[in-house]
């Protein structure tokens, strides 16, 4: 003898299962933490330094194929200037 199950069980158990999928479906992941600021570390020297551009300029004489030439020449460098506080 065969046993049959009531179709209204049966539907009552597969809604159960899909009810308990969309539920699944709905939770939300929580949010992600913001970024922290990063590591600083501040650095005072006890003398304060400046850089300044140190020039020299003159005038040179160039061999040129139209005889010798004067020409302007400027030479410079990065320097320090030091401030005490």
């Amino acid at each position: 003898m065969r046993k049959s199950i009531p179709i209204g069980i049966l539907a009552v158990a597969l809604l159960g299962l899909t009810a308990a999928e969309a539920g699944a479906q709905s939770y939300y992941a929580p949010a992600p933490a913001p970024p922290r600021a990063p590591f600083r570390v501040e650095i005072y020297p006890r003398l304060r330094v400046q850089y300044y551009r140190n020039c020299s300029d003159g005038y040179v004489v160039e061999q040129r194929l139209t005889g010798p030439t004067v020409v302007p020449r400027m030479n410079c460098h990065w320097a320090k200037r030091y401030y005490t506080d």
